[in-house]
Parts: C-alpha cells; structure tokens; sequence
C-alpha cells in the first residue's frame, strides 16, 4: 500500500513524495469503541454517489472518496496507472499550484492524504469541523481538475521506482505480492499495485 501526506506543516522544497512507513502499527479498537460508535448513514445522490455518514460530537471531522481503482480493475498494458496516479495527487489543479494547495491545507491545520490497494484508491481529508465543506471542495478540485505536468510526472517515475526497489527489498512485501500471483492466477487480482517498471514510463497523453 502506498501513500502520500500533505499536512498543516510547511513541505519540504520537494513535497512530491512524503512517505507513510510501509511498515507501521495500528491500534486495534476495543470492544467498547465498537459497541459507543455512532450508527453509519447510507444515502445515495441522484448522481448515483453512494454517501456514508457518521455523526459524532467532536470538532474534528474526516471526509474521503473511495474509488474503485487498483490492480483489480487493471489489466497487463496499464497495471500501476491508478498507483501512477494517486502518486501525482496534490501536484495542482486548474485553478490551484501545489505550492497554493499546500499552503491553503496549512492554514487550516488540515491534512490530506491517499493511497492505493488493489481493490480501492483512497484520497481523504482531516480537519476541523467547521473546514468540512471547504476540504470537500478541495478534495473535488483534486478529483476532478488536477493537472499532469510533464515535469512533474517526470519527477514521480523515478520516485516510483524507487519505491520499487524498496518493496524488492520488503520480504514480507514479496511473499504476499507472491502469494496473489498464485491465488488469483489468471485474474487481475493476481497483479501487483505497484505494476511493472514500464508503467512509470507513462506518457501525459496516456495519463
């Protein structure tokens, strides 16, 4: 699983790349946090968006967009590309420069980030409550109008090699990448998130 971090802090010069540990723990939810969660909301918009809602009493909220993209709805000539892309997410939009983006997520302390697996792309937002509609309309932005310079998806290929260097070195990384090659031999599902090498070298057009 790959993933990218766009904080309320000042970036560094070269904010294309800020890596979550592959490798980390997650606290494991008590049963009484399961039992005092709030009920899930099911709605659907007539744009046929289906729309999941928690309500709870904090002044922090989260909001995010789950996509059906990954390996799974890949196939040999574009494994990687929904990687590729989530990699060239924050890098600006019509409207908005990466270094607008980042400031403008600094300002309200907010904190955008994404990922891929193989069955989903991930892009949500943290922030405090009264940010929510201003993080939706960033996140749209994002979705929607985000720009693929030729520069700046020169910069990522090398970045996802990189990174696939990394998860050669990752033994765990490797069993389980093997383990899907064998179970779901024959279907997309038996294909890495990362793709092969050549995916990286994708064209702007192609993008």
């Amino acid at each position: 699983m790959a993933s990218r971090l766009l904080t309320g802090v000042r970036l560094l010069p070269n904010p294309s790349r800020l890596l979550l540990p592959r490798k980390f723990s997650v606290a494991q939810p008590s049963s009484a946090h399961v039992v005092d969660a709030p009920p899930t909301r099911i709605s659907k918009l007539l744009s046929g968006f289906t729309v999941a809602t928690e309500s709870r009493k904090i002044d922090t909220a989260t909001v995010g967009v789950w996509i059906d993209a990954g390996s799974r709805y890949e196939n040999e000539k574009n494994n990687g590309v929904a990687h590729f892309l989530e990699h060239m997410a924050f890098k600006g939009t019509a409207k908005r420069t990466q270094y607008g983006l980042e400031m403008e997520v600094e300002n309200i302390g907010a904190h955008l980030n994404a990922y891929t697996s193989r069955e989903q792309t991930v892009y949500y937002a943290k922030c405090f409550t009264k940010d929510i509609e201003q993080c939706v309309e960033i996140l749209s932005d994002i979705l929607t109008k985000s720009r693929y310079q030729n520069d700046a998806i020169t910069r990522e290929r090398s970045v996802i090699l990189r990174e696939m260097e990394e998860v050669e070195q990752d033994l765990q990384e490797v069993v389980f990448d093997h383990l899907h090659s064998q179970a779901y031999k024959g279907t997309s599902l038996s294909r890495t998130i990362l793709g092969p090498s050549k995916t990286s070298r994708v064209s702007t057009e192609k993008i």
